[in-house]
């Protein structure tokens, strides 16, 4: 059984003494990352894909991927096969939806996700070289982006995204001022 422990932080900031912001950050330390956290290790914070955009982009994948042309001979056999292929790609992004959880620790990003399995996916803060935040169509209607970090090695690899993250300009920010005080440690 996965254990977890809520903890909320609330940050301030007053900008010419006449305009204040007050963002609250609640955590959801996880067990999810246990098996990959190193000695010492500890997690600042995890996220979850924002569920709502995540599920726009199921439904619009599905559809660009399943939608055949219809005629009225295959009308029947394209009802049954999109009806059959729609539960299945439900079922199959529920699964994945529920297992991906990034998190960023006191040495690096990890990207927890799967369908059948669970795989992990680190990239630590020594070797990034390039952040960028992508914010689409659907990711400006939710609110939410994708936050990009890449290395030298990431045409072998591949860089670690955070998909569907909600205020991703703040979330970046929090994550390389976090990344410049452990840097600048070693």
């Amino acid at each position: 059984m996965k254990s977890k422990t809520r903890k909320t932080v609330t940050l301030s900031s007053r900008n010419n003494l006449t305009h204040s912001n007050t963002i609250t950050y609640t955590f959801h330390m996880t067990s999810v990352f246990n098996d990959i956290l190193e000695k010492g290790e500890t997690i600042i914070r995890d996220f979850k894909p924002n569920k709502k955009r995540y599920w726009r982009g199921v439904r619009y994948s599905f559809f660009a991927i399943f939608f055949p042309p219809v005629t009225f001979i295959f009308l029947l056999l394209t009802v049954l096969t999109l009806g059959s292929a729609f539960f299945i790609f439900l079922h199959l992004a529920k699964v994945s939806y529920r297992n991906t959880h990034y998190c960023y620790t006191s040495k690096r990003l990890i990207i927890r996700s799967g369908i059948v399995g669970v795989d992990y996916k680190s990239l630590e803060y020594k070797d990034i070289n390039l952040t960028k935040v992508k914010v689409g169509f659907l990711d400006k209607k939710c609110g939410t982006g994708t936050l990009i970090f890449t290395s030298p090695s990431a045409l072998l690899v591949g860089g670690v995204n955070f998909e569907h993250i909600e205020n991703p300009y703040d979330t970046l920010r929090d994550i390389k001022e976090h990344m410049d005080r452990v840097t600048q440690k070693v």
